[in-house]
């Protein structure tokens, strides 16, 4: 088991909402950038790397997008490029700032995600007393994800066993869209029904008191780095503030 699966399930949320907070509060994109840094290191020694990937995946075209948008075709005063040419300096600035954040924002949140367990989140938010629809709703839209990249998988695969080119160049992907997402959306309907009906059975309606059958253990180096994110935010916003 890795560390970040062993913590209780409240310190991963913690650690990731104070990532994506103190991104928004830092004021230069050095500083998110060490951030970003930073979060990259403790996901993948923690057992988040898949997370890292797949948020490098992700902002990988999007860094593109706003090099050419904002760099290349931006607005004057325009500056020397390494590489010959010229490019926009309020551009390349609003390209690092807002592309670090991103980045910041995606490490956080994808990390977390991968190594979240929805099983001890709901039994950890029923042991603290939560109100149990707000958990769940938490709970199964982060749980959701995975399911429909599942089931998006095996769509892909069914498909492609009909003769279905769902692969190659991007006008032959672009014509395999209507055979993969009007499937996976009834597919999607399906299921939640039929969810909704088995959780309808096992009393997930019923008013009352609820109590947790297997909480997790909250020890004490869990609270420490909980408390410990919540005062470096706190600092960071008095420092924005103040500076």
């Amino acid at each position: 088991m890795t560390l970040a699966r062993a913590a209780h399930p409240f310190t991963p949320a913690t650690i990731a909402l104070g990532a994506i907070a103190l991104s928004l509060v830092l004021p230069d994109p050095r500083s998110v950038g060490l951030l970003c840094i930073c979060v990259a290191i403790l996901a993948a020694a923690t057992g988040a790397a898949r997370g890292v990937v797949r948020a490098c995946a992700v902002v990988f075209p999007i860094w593109i997008l706003l090099f050419i948008l904002q760099a290349l075709l931006g607005d004057a005063p325009r500056m020397a490029a390494p590489w010959g040419g010229t490019l926009s300096v309020s551009g390349t600035g609003w390209m690092l700032a807002q592309g670090s954040r991103l980045t910041a924002i995606a490490l956080a949140s994808l990390s977390f995600a991968a190594v979240f367990d929805p099983d001890a989140f709901l039994q950890a938010a029923i042991d603290r007393r939560w109100p149990f629809g707000i958990a769940f709703l938490l709970v199964a839209t982060l749980d959701a994800a995975d399911r429909l990249s599942a089931q998006a998988r095996q769509l892909r695969e069914a498909q492609r066993t009909r003769g279905v080119h769902v692969a190659g160049s991007i006008s032959t992907r672009i014509r395999a869209v209507p055979a993969l997402v009007f499937p996976l959306l009834l597919a999607s309907l399906t299921d939640a029904g039929d969810r909704s009906l088995a959780l309808e059975t096992r009393g997930l309606m019923l008013q009352g008191p609820r109590h947790a059958i297997d909480p997790p253990r909250d020890s004490m180096a869990d609270r420490t780095v909980r408390w410990c994110v919540g005062a470096i935010l706190l600092l960071a916003v008095i420092w924005r503030i103040t500076r």
